[in-house]
Order: C-alpha cells, then sequence, then structure tokens
C-alpha cells in the first residue's frame, strides 16, 4: 500500500510536472503565435487586395489609360492657355481679322479667326443660307434683283466697269469673295450704289486665306531731344503684283503700364504683314471715284479687303451720306489716295451718318484731311481694331481720322497709331493745322473713353490729338477723355505732341476710375519756335478778356517725370487766360526737370538763333522760345531771383500790367501732401508756399516742389491719382503741360484768400528759484498761429490744435521779440465777416522749463471783396457754365482774447481781453504793450538721482552656518568710514544672498553732482545723459580664531558700476559687472586672467560668492555634520548582524532539508 501511495505520489506528480510542461508549451507557442500571425495576416490581406485591383487594370486597361491620357492632356492645354497669355500684355493685332478659314477658332500664334462667330452660330442650330454662285459680271449685276436676306460667292476673279445699284427697301445682301477679287475699272463711277434703306455685307471666306503676321516687337526708349522720327508715323506700306495689292505692311505702336512703375508706361512697335486675296480693287479711278457708294443705306465689311491699284486714285474707298451706316467689323481697307480736295480716302462719312469700327485694319490711306477716316456732320464710334499708317498730303488735318462740322468722335478701344500729318505750313507760331492721330474741327466733339492713340506723328502741331473750334463764334465744343492711353506721339514744328486743344474748346481729362485711368505720357514736343507743350497744349487767344481760350481742366492728375529744355518740366503757363492750381481733385506736380541757372549774355547771338528754313538753333540751354509777340519766357532768363531758386515744376510768365490776379496755386497737392513749394514771385521775390497756403500770381511764378518719388506725399498722390502725365518732353517748356489759354489742375471752385496778418509778441524766461529773468537766446523757443476753420477748438474743455489749420511759425529773438508775418492764405470755403486766429507757444521738450499754456484768440473782422476770375463749365455738366470767383479779404478791425489754464482743475478760463488792437508799424501787438509780456516760461534748473545696492553671496560646506562678516568699500584696503559691513544670520540656511545697505536700509546713493565729477562722460549742458563708472571693493573679514574649525575664503571682488543719468531727473545703474582680483588663498589673480562678470543682485550665482568649508575628526553634538565615512561603517555592522541572525535560526531547526 505504501509502495503504491509512493508510486501514485509519483505519478501525480509526474502529471503535474507534464500539465505544467504542456502549459508552459502551450504558453510559448501561443507567444509565438501572437508575435508571428499579424504580419502573415497582413499579408495575406495585401495579396487579397491586390489581386483585384491588378484585375481592374489589366480588364479595363482601356479606360485607365484613357483617363491618364485625358488628364495629362488637360494639364498640357492648361499649360498652353497659360502660355499664350503670358505677360498679360494685349494682343498688338487687336483682335484684328487674320484671315483663318472660316470655322477655326484658334489659328497659330493665339490669333482669333474671322469665322469664329459663323462657326459658333452654326454650332448653336442656326441655319446658313445657302449662297448664289457668282461666275462672271453678269452675276454680279444680277445683285441688283436680290430682295430680302440674299447670299453670293465670287467663284472666279472678275472685272467689271458698271455700277450695282441696291435700293431695295429690307434687302440684305452678302457678298462673300471667297478668295477672288473684283477688278471695278470705271474712272469716276462707283461699283456699288447702296440707297433706299438697303444693306450690303462683304466678306470673305477664303480656306486658303494666309494668316496676318506679328514680328517680336522693339520698344521705344527716346529720350528728351534725342528723338528717332523713323519711330513714329510709319506709314502703311502695300506691295504689288502687276499694280494690284498683294501685301499690306502697317505698325502699330502699343502702349502699357510699366512693370516697375505704374505711373509710367513703356511702348512697343510691332510690324504686322498679311497678304491680300479677297478684295474689291479700284483700277484706273480719278479723284472722283466712290468705290462703295451709301446713300440712305447700310454697309458693313466683315472681313475682306477694299483698295485701289497703284498710281492711280479715288476720291474715297467707302462714302456714305444722308443718315447711311458703316459697320466695319473686320478685314482692311487700305492703299486708297485721294489727290486733290477730297478727304477720307478710306471712308468718308457725311450728313448725320455713322461709322463704327469695332475691328478691322484702316491702313495706308492718304487724302488732304482725314487720311483714314473723314467724317462731316456725322459721328464716328471705334470700339476696336486699328486705324494705322495713314497720312494726309497737304494742310488740312488729321492723318488718322478727321470730324467737323459738327458730328462727333467716341473711343473706346483699338488702336489709332502711326498715322501722320505730313505737311507744315511754315507760319511759326500759329499751329494753325495739325493731328497726326485725331483731328475735330468746327463743332466736332471729341470723347475718349478708352484704347490708344500711340505712335503718331504731326509735322506741325497735335500728334496725337488736335481739337479746335477756332472761328466758331457761337459754340464751344469739348474734347472728354476719360480713358486710355495717349502715348510716344510727335509734334515736330508746333505745341501739343499728345494733345492740342484749341480755341473755344473746353477740355477735360480725368480717368473714370483706378481701373480706367487716362496717360498722357512719352510724348515729345520737338519745336524749336513754340513754346512747346510735350503733353498737352491749351490755345488761349491773344486778348486776355476775349472768350475764344481754349480751357483745360485736369482732375486728380499725378503730373511727374516730365522733362523741358527751357522752363516748367511739369507745367508751364504764358497765359491769355487764367490760371488755377488746387488740390480739391486736383493735382501732385513734382519731380519734373527743367534747365538750371544757366545764363550766358550771348545766349541770343546768330549761332543760337532759330533757323526757321532748316529747323535748327536754340540749342543753348535753356532753350527759349523763338520771339514774336510772346517773348515773358526772356524777361524770366534775365530774373536771376527766378533762375535760382526753381521753376522744374511750374512756371508761369504774362505780360505785364496786370492788376487782377491771373493765377492762383494752393500749397497742398492731391492726396492731401503738402506740395512743399519753393520758388520766386514775380520775378523778383523768393517764397515758400506752406501746405495750408497759396499764392496769387499777377504776372510770373517758377515753382519747384520738394516731394521725392516714393515718399509718402507721392505715395498719397499715386493712389488718389486717375490721369498720369508722365515722361513727356517738350524742346523749349511745359513738358507735361503748356497752357496760353485757362487751365485748371483741379475741380473748379472759388478761391478763399485770406489777407496777410502781421502780429507781434514778447517772450520772458524767468528762473524759478531766484524768480530773476534768464538770458535768451535766439530762436530758442517756437510760437504758432492757427486759423480757425468749422470746428471750434474749444471742445471738452481742451485746446485742440488739430481742428485747426496751421498758418504761420515763428521764434523768439534775443530779446525776447517774437514777429509772424503771415502771408495770404487760401482756402477751399470762406467766411461770413470774421477770421478767426489762435497764437500759441509750442511745448518744447526741455523738462527743466514749465512752458506756458496761454492761448491767444485773434478775431480779425474782415471785408470780402469778391473778384470773377471768369465762367468754367461744371465737372457734371461741360454746357453748364458757373463764375469763378477769388474772395480777396481785407481787416477792418482786431480783437484779442487771452485764454489760460488751471491746471488743478483742467479748466480753461478767459483772463484778459483787448479790443479794437491798433495796428502800429504795420503790426498787431498781442499782449505786449506797456511792458507786459505775452509768454512767461519758468526755468528749474535740472538735477537727478538714483542708487544702486550690491550684493554678495555667503556658502557654507560640510557644517553650519555660523556668523560670518563680509565687508564692502570704495578702496582695497577696505580703510575708512565708507567701509559698510554685512553679517550671515546663524539660524538660516547654508546660502545666504547678503545686500550692503547703511544705517537707513538705503543702497549707494547718487546725484547729477556725483556723476559729473572727472573722470566721466559728459551729457549736455545741464548734465542730462551724464555718465561715471565707480569702483567698489568686497570680502569677507577674517575671524577664524573662534571659528578655528572652518577654513574662510580671502577672495577679494572689485565692482564696476556704471551709473547714468536717463535724462528724466533718474539716475540708474546702466552696467555692473565684479571681478575676482584675489582667489580663495587671498593669493592675487594675474590680470590677464581675470573675468569680470555681470552683476544680477536677483540670482546668487551672478554676485560674488564666499565659500567657507568646515573640516573635523569627529561628529558634532545632535548627530549634525557626520561623514560618509560613519554612515558607511554603520551600513557594514547592519549587514553582519543580519547574516549572523539568519544562521541562527538554521542551526536552531537542525539543519533538515525542507521538501
Amino acid at each position: 500500500m505504501k509502495a503504491n501511495s509512493e508510486k501514485t505520489k509519483q505519478s501525480k506528480k509526474a502529471t503535474r510536472r507534464v500539465l505544467a510542461g504542456v502549459l508552459c508549451g502551450a504558453s510559448v507557442l501561443s507567444l509565438v503565435l501572437s508575435l508571428a500571425m499579424p504580419p502573415i495576416s497582413q499579408a495575406i490581406a495585401n495579396d487579397a487586395q491586390t489581386v483585384p485591383a491588378e484585375e481592374t487594370v489589366m480588364g479595363g486597361g482601356s479606360s485607365s489609360e484613357s483617363t491618364d491620357v485625358d488628364n495629362t492632356n488637360n494639364g498640357d492645354t492648361e499649360k498652353l492657355n497659360s502660355d499664350d497669355a503670358e505677360g498679360g500684355e494685349a494682343d498688338p493685332s487687336n483682335g484684328v481679322e487674320q484671315g483663318q478659314p472660316e470655322g477655326k477658332l484658334q489659328a497659330e500664334d493665339g490669333e482669333l479667326s474671322d469665322g469664329n462667330a459663323v462657326m459658333l452660330a452654326a454650332e448653336g442650330g442656326q441655319t446658313k443660307t445657302a449662297s448664289t454662285e457668282i461666275q462672271t459680271a453678269d452675276g454680279l449685276k444680277s445683285l441688283e434683283n436680290a430682295s430680302g436676306a440674299a447670299s453670293f460667292k465670287l467663284m472666279n476673279d472678275i472685272e467689271t466697269s458698271e455700277t450695282i445699284t441696291l435700293n431695295k427697301d429690307g434687302s440684305n445682301i452678302t457678298l462673300d469673295l471667297n478668295g477672288h477679287k473684283i477688278k471695278h475699272t470705271s474712272q469716276g463711277q462707283s461699283l456699288f450704289n447702296i440707297t433706299g434703306g438697303a444693306t450690303l455685307t462683304i466678306k470673305d471666306t477664303d480656306p486658303n486665306k494666309p494668316s496676318e503676321s506679328v514680328d517680336s516687337g522693339k520698344q521705344l526708349n527716346d529720350q528728351g531731344q534725342d528723338l528717332n522720327p523713323d519711330n513714329y508715323g510709319k506709314k502703311a506700306v502695300l506691295s504689288y503684283d502687276n499694280g494690284i495689292p498683294s501685301n499690306l505692311t502697317y505698325y502699330v505702336t502699343q502702349s502699357s503700364p510699366s512693370a516697375t512703375d505704374t505711373t509710367k508706361t513703356t511702348e512697343t512697335l510691332y510690324e504686322h504683314s498679311v497678304d491680300i486675296k479677297g478684295a474689291i480693287v479700284a483700277c484706273g479711278g480719278d479723284e472722283n471715284l466712290k468705290l462703295i457708294y451709301i446713300n440712305g443705306g447700310h454697309f458693313s465689311l466683315e472681313n475682306g479687303v477694299l483698295t485701289q491699284e497703284k498710281d492711280y486714285y479715288v476720291r474715297n474707298l467707302v462714302y456714305a451720306e444722308n443718315e447711311s451706316t458703316v459697320n466695319m467689323n473686320g478685314g482692311y481697307v487700305c492703299g486708297g489716295y485721294c489727290r486733290y480736295n477730297g478727304a477720307g480716302a478710306g471712308i468718308s462719312v457725311n450728313n448725320n451718318s455713322t461709322l463704327s469700327i469695332s475691328n478691322g485694319v484702316i491702313a495706308g490711306n492718304c487724302a488732304p484731311s482725314g487720311g483714314g477716316v473723314y467724317a462731316n456732320r456725322s459721328a464716328v464710334k471705334v470700339t476696336g481694331g486699328v486705324i494705322s499708317g495713314n497720312s494726309t498730303n497737304s494742310n488740312g488735318y488729321g492723318g488718322g481720322i478727321m470730324a467737323e462740322n459738327g458730328g462727333s468722335v467716341t473711343v473706346s478701344g483699338g488702336y489709332i497709331t502711326n498715322n501722320r500729318y505730313a505737311n507744315f505750313c511754315y507760319r511759326d507760331g500759329d499751329g494753325c493745322h495739325g493731328g497726326g492721330g485725331l483731328a475735330a474741327t468746327k463743332g466736332a466733339h471729341v470723347t475718349i473713353f478708352g484704347g490708344q492713340i500711340t505712335g503718331n506723328y504731326s509735322e506741325e502741331a497735335g500728334g496725337g490729338v488736335y481739337v479746335t473750334n477756332i472761328f466758331q463764334q457761337d459754340s464751344r465744343v469739348w474734347l472728354d477723355i476719360k480713358g486710355g492711353n495717349i502715348a510716344s506721339n510727335v509734334s515736330y514744328r508746333s505745341e501739343g505732341a499728345g494733345i492740342r486743344v484749341g480755341q473755344r474748346v473746353d477740355a477735360m481729362i480725368s480717368g473714370a476710375s483706378k481701373d480706367s485711368p487716362v496717360y498722357i505720357t512719352n510724348n515729345h514736343c520737338m519745336s524749336r519756335f513754340d513754346w512747346g507743350g510735350g503733353g498737352i497744349f491749351v490755345q488761349g487767344d491773344s486778348n486776355v478778356a476775349a472768350s475764344n481760350a481754349g480751357r483745360l481742366f485736369v482732375y486728380n492728375s499725378y503730373i511727374s517725370a516730365n522733362t523741358a529744355g527751357g522752363y516748367g518740366g511739369g507745367v508751364a503757363v504764358c497765359p491769355t487766360g487764367k490760371t488755377l492750381v488746387t488740390n480739391t481733385e486736383g493735382t501732385a506736380i513734382f519731380g519734373n526737370l527743367s534747365a538750371g541757372e544757366e545764363h550766358d549774355d550771348n545766349h541770343f547771338n546768330n549761332e543760337n538763333v532759330y533757323n526757321k528754313e532748316k529747323n535748327t538753333g536754340n540749342e543753348a540751354k535753356p532753350h527759349l522760345s523763338g520771339g514774336g509777340e510772346k517773348t515773358e519766357d526772356r524777361d524770366a532768363y534775365g530774373s536771376e531771383v527766378f533762375r535760382k531758386h526753381g521753376h522744374a515744376d511750374f512756371f508761369l510768365a504774362a505780360k505785364k500790367g496786370h492788376t487782377d490776379p491771373i493765377a492762383a496755386v494752393m500749397g497742398k497737392m492731391l492726396g492731401g501732401g503738402d506740395a512743399q513749394y519753393s520758388g520766386s514771385k514775380e520775378l523778383k521775390e523768393p517764397i515758400d508756399i506752406p501746405a495750408n497756403g497759396g499764392v496769387q500770381i499777377y504776372q510770373s511764378i517758377g515753382l519747384t516742389s520738394g516731394v521725392q518719388t516714393g515718399s509718402d506725399e507721392a505715395t498719397a498722390a499715386q493712389k488718389a491719382a486717375t490721369t498720369f502725365i508722365t515722361g513727356n518732353y517738350s524742346w523749349d517748356h511745359g513738358g507735361g503741360i503748356m497752357s496760353n489759354g485757362d487751365l485748371y489742375l483741379g475741380q473748379p471752385a472759388d478761391t478763399y484768400v485770406y489777407p496777410s496778418l502781421k502780429l507781434k509778441a514778447t517772450k520772458k524766461l524767468i528762473d524759478s528759484q531766484t524768480d530773476k529773468n534768464k538770458t535768451l537766446t535766439g530762436n530758442e523757443f517756437t510760437f504758432m498761429v492757427y486759423r480757425k476753420d468749422s470746428e471750434d477748438p474749444f471742445v471738452n474743455g481742451k485746446f485742440n490744435r488739430d481742428a485747426c489749420a496751421e498758418v504761420g511759425t515763428a521764434n523768439n529773438d534775443a530779446s525776447g521779440n517774437i514777429t509772424f508775418k503771415l502771408g495770404e492764405q487760401f482756402a477751399a470755403s470762406g467766411t461770413a465777416d470774421k477770421i478767426t486766429y489762435y497764437l500759441v507757444e509750442d511745448t518744447g521738450e526741455d523738462s527743466d522749463i514749465t512752458y506756458d499754456s496761454a492761448v491767444y484768440e485773434i478775431v480779425a473782422s474782415v471785408k470780402d471783396t469778391k473778384t470773377e476770375l471768369m465762367t468754367v463749365p461744371t465737372k457734371e455738366n461741360p454746357n453748364k457754365q458757373i463764375p469763378l470767383n477769388i474772395h480777396n479779404y481785407t481787416i477792418e478791425n482786431v480783437r484779442v482774447t487771452k485764454h489760460e489754464l488751471d491746471k488743478s482743475s483742467g479748466v480753461w478760463s478767459v483772463t484778459n481781453s483787448w479790443d479794437n488792437v491798433q495796428n502800429r508799424d504795420g503790426y498787431y501787438p498781442i499782449a505786449c504793450e506797456d511792458s507786459s509780456v505775452t509768454f512767461t516760461n519758468e526755468y528749474t534748473p535740472y538735477n537727478s538721482y538714483g542708487s544702486w545696492t550690491p550684493k554678495a553671496t555667503k556658502v557654507v560646506k560640510g557644517g553650519e552656518m555660523k556668523e560670518f562678516t563680509l565687508e564692502f568699500a570704495d578702496n582695497e584696503e577696505f580703510e575708512g568710514n565708507n567701509v559698510r559691513t554685512v553679517k550671515t544670520d546663524a539660524t538660516r540656511g547654508a546660502t545666504q544672498t547678503l545686500p550692503f545697505l547703511n544705517d537707513s536700509n538705503e543702497g549707494i546713493k547718487y546725484s547729477l553732482s556725483d556723476i559729473t565729477k572727472d573722470p566721466y562722460t559728459p551729457g549736455d549742458s545741464t548734465g542730462r545723459g551724464a555718465s561715471k563708472t565707480f569702483t567698489y571693493y568686497v570680502h569677507e573679514k577674517d575671524e577664524s580664531s573662534p571659528l578655528s574649525h572652518y577654513k574662510y575664503d580671502k577672495s577679494v571682488y572689485k565692482f564696476d558700476v556704471t551709473m547714468t543719468d536717463q535724462k528724466n531727473r533718474s539716475i540708474v545703474a546702466t552696467r555692473v559687472t565684479y571681478t575676482q582680483i584675489k582667489d580663495a588663498d587671498g593669493e592675487k589673480i594675474d590680470p590677464n586672467k581675470q573675468v569680470s562678470v555681470n552683476f544680477d543682485g536677483t540670482k546668487p550665482a551672478s554676485t560674488p560668492t564666499f565659500t567657507n568649508t568646515y573640516s573635523t575628526s569627529l561628529p558634532l553634538s545632535g548627530m549634525s555634520g557626520v561623514t560618509l565615512t560613519y554612515l558607511a561603517g554603520a551600513a557594514v555592522l547592519c549587514a553582519a548582524a543580519a547574516w549572523m541572525h539568519i544562521r541562527r535560526k538554521a542551526n536552531a531547526k537542525g539543519g533538515k532539508r525542507r521538501e
């Protein structure tokens, strides 16, 4: 049984061991699986996902690849489109028809085809009318029988001398040239006679028509008098095949805002070339031939060419009259030549007819007037297209466009470019012909909303635009410019390179918005005789009182970077009219250039005289006009005051003898900034115009602005401006604008001229400690005069200077006298019968002085004398006239009231008043009669005080803190009465940072006298800003005898303390360092090894530190100070005791082994 029992026990024990082993194995296996399965599961999952993905790619490969290709193509397409538009520049072709096949949306080089509208209409589901094919001249004649809407297509070149009359009211006939030519061989009879309300449309859908080409362009960089005439007024050129035009080359000057300065523009000249295919050609014609004649009908040119045979003539390629309409939506009208008295060799519209140009090119036409386009009592509307390279051949007007006898020209898009007025009438000073780009006379109005008038050339006046209404005594016309670029035009022998405003014309120039500005830029007036006008010229009248003078109104203008070879780089005026320069929607004139102070007694010798026949001379600086009736610039040249005091921005010179002012200039500029004008007045008086002031002119003025490009004033003006007149040049005067008519730079409004006022006051300075007067120095104190405008400055119990306009500044002299000479002040609004001024002292920055806060209210009773300058049209309605007046005020009485501030209550009160102050020797005394003083200041001598608290740190290692003593002194021997001591507290910690204080618990005190003793760094004359560096020492006092177990630290530290006056009556430590000069054993440290440390009394680690070390063999009472050796021994004893206890228990059990 026992054996079985033992076996059973053994069996159970074995079973337990097996089970334990199984459990251990299972645990190990589970652990292994838990580590291995997740990666395997993830791999299986990945395989499961990969298979369907691969199946999708393989099964739908076509679809997937197509999607990828589409995405790639879309990206490329976007890139191509962005490349086409790169740079954001306007297409120099201006959307002109390029001869692409019908239905092609975009040809090479991004040019649009003529067939777009047709193709889009077809895509929209509209049905085209079938065209009747024309094979012969008889077939062409059959157009006369067509009615309603009818289309015809030319299948061959046709030659005919017959006239085809279209006179069925409501008929709408379209003729497709289809790449072929109609050669009309009649000498004087029209090819088409369109009348009775009939409509004819010409187009050319030749699928093989070549596209128009454009070169890469040439940037124009002509500057000043160095001008290359070949870059301007470039005539269009036709090539011929057996006398029939085969190619047209024309030029477009494109103007764009500068990439670096949007107040300026840059111009680029492009050459365009196109082969001529489908065309109607006048062959063998004379000066009576009107190739297309419209009388009460309608004509449209969609594309194709209207032209003439070489060495023959036409009166007009298109002539319309009697309420006819001509629409040019594409194509070319080119090469027409009118030999004698006609006008408009390209297109002529007459008697209430209308010409609308939205696309296409009118180029290379020539006539006595209106080489490209002529309008007589009719309207021309230009919204697109190009009018280029047209010219005049006699003394007429308008190389590109001419309008006269009423009617209007409206330009809102497109290019009028490189046209030429080719003749000079040889009457210097008249400027009676011109208009390279556009001319309007005899009652024709011109409005420009946009587009570009560029690169045109006039041999006489008005390179870009010429508008006059001379001899039309019953009316005035207007030139209204609200947008667009008038740039890089040239007038060669007379005035107004960009624009010439003639007699009886009201010209109004103002950009409609920041998004639609006006640019009048980089134009060149090269006249060596006339006064000039690079950007604009305004014609006057020899009779000042006459109403014939041209009038120019310019709003929100920025006039800068213009140049004159004579005077007035920005603006010059030789007025027979009036001039007003304001800041109300006004102007900023600055940064312009003119001749300098040059003067030579031989200036007018024969070598420098203008030669009319050769157009030479007038080379010496300054360039002056050629003489004649206007020699006022020579008077200015003879004045040293004028020459030396500036004339770069504004110059006015009128005839002598005016008793009323002929001009007024305000001191503020567009944007509200100070124009900083300085110069001379009436050829003898140097002047400065304050921001809130102005000047009236009776004969002459020269001004230069102190404003610089990029300044706050210039930036504010640029933000407000919508009209930019920049980069223009005049050989003589007026680089930006030249006027001898009426000129208004700003909103016409009455001007109010407050009278000149001279004031006298006195100043006294007393010493507050002695109550005696101190000696004054000149210009020691500053005083201001303000003018009350609309607000009361004594609002809310305070005197608010900002509510007034500052009108004068003065300083005292050494005797205490203060004098004000307030010149005439200009304002935008008037006063009833009183003008109120305030005289105050400007509070200075000297804290030693208590400034007088008195305010003297000066009320001048005045009388208004009104002078009407003229009547002027309003900005809103050019047909409405309003009087423009200058109000001159004269003083009749002066009353003074003294206001003083009670500083304790903060309340102003009236403390004195003087009625009817009398003018004495031209001055009004302000509270300074009978030895009284206007302003009294108190002087309190300056002093300042401060303190610094030195600190040091005491540390004990290996023992308890005891009472130790630290010493601080101003000498290294620690001797004398200035030694301070501080003791540690034995009841506190082992590290203590201690301040060195006096008996009143204060640090070291300093006064201004302490820090202004040699050696020191001086401040100003009062001691403000002075500084001095002081040296101190600190060490531990050796008291080792009662504490023999401590090793004392024998270090010595040196303090360098810089105390500086803060100019506010305080002295502070601006730099404190400490340097250990003896080590802990009391040995001196080599100066080369000494290191200075910045002192920070709030951080113990940044103060001088003294460390004492305790050393002994026995512990102290209370077991404090036991060393690590004793602790280690105690640990060993404890371990031995524990071992012995364990052994004893084992022996007590007899050593029997437990199972």
